[in-house]
């Protein structure tokens, strides 16, 4: 069994459908990126995950010990980060610990301030932090990236993989989509309550490249002379999919076209937009 399994899971409220027979599952040792527009149902979801609401049908099982950071941290705005992390050293079992959590996230800087001074990207700082110290089989994360800095976000995503790294499974909510193509290996993409894609990343983004040109006309004219599969997207870029690099390259050459890009780069967001349009 997964260490995070969804099933048709559905949530009403009222007349109001949140999710409709959202199903997928996330592997040990991977970080799942959880992408989708507002309102798709991606918070309701995580917070049955955490046991914070309830499923009108279906089910969200986890295994093992389970952190979570949602929208709302939950700290008392007149204790320091310190305190913070000592509470939940104290209910992880590890009072020890909470000098070296405060170090691993790099707040050590901060340790003595009160919450409530905090900026929004070191609390949610704060916030990984006391998640991580349980040292949870699955942590599930509701846009973590939201107000860190290049640092923080290095340093987060080599915690995720940690924890990946040692058979855990993570879930993220984010719509940061370059952060969840440096950090995840696999993506589940929902959109009205449902999820349109799931699965490895890699796979779901294999064969997608994208070409950036002043001759962009000419090259897509070469491109599918040559039997590729391409389109325009405007701005002088045009998208090949289902082709490898070097029939790419080969159809390039031969369009005697200007090229400034030939990349992967915004494969995922122009996979994103195409599935959740």
């Amino acid at each position: 069994m997964h260490p995070l399994v969804v099933e048709n899971l559905k949530k009403r409220y009222g007349r109001t459908v949140a999710i409709d027979g959202l199903s997928f599952e996330v592997p040990s040792g991977s970080v799942c990126g959880f992408l989708g527009p507002n309102g798709a149902g991606k918070t309701t979801t995580l917070r049955i995950l955490l046991g914070l609401a309830r499923p009108t049908e279906g089910t969200a099982r986890t295994r093992g010990r389970v952190g979570g950071v949602l929208d709302r941290d939950g700290f008392h705005p007149g204790r320091t980060a310190r305190d913070e992390l000592r509470i939940a050293a104290a209910r992880a079992g590890r009072e020890s610990d909470a000098d070296e959590a405060l170090e691993r996230a790099g707040l050590t800087a901060v340790a003595d301030r009160r919450v409530g001074a905090c900026s929004f990207g070191t609390r949610r700082r704060l916030a990984v932090a006391a998640a991580l110290l349980a040292e949870p089989d699955v942590l599930v994360l509701d846009e973590p990236a939201t107000g860190l800095d290049p640092h923080a976000l290095r340093r987060l995503r080599a915690q995720l993989r940690e924890i990946a790294a040692r058979g855990g499974a993570v879930l993220l909510s984010s719509h940061v989509l370059e952060e969840v193509a440096a950090t995840c290996d696999r993506v589940v993409v929902v959109n009205r309550g449902a999820a349109v894609a799931s699965g490895e990343l890699e796979e779901l983004l294999a064969q997608r490249i994208r070409l950036r040109s002043p001759d962009a006309p000419q090259l897509l004219a070469q491109l599918r002379a040559s039997g590729l599969d391409a389109h325009a997207d405007g701005n002088g870029t045009v998208i090949v999919t289902g082709a490898d690099a070097d029939a790419v390259g080969r159809a390039v050459r031969d369009s005697g076209a200007v090229l400034h890009e030939m990349s992967t780069q915004g494969a995922l967001e122009e996979l994103y937009v195409r599935l959740t349009a």
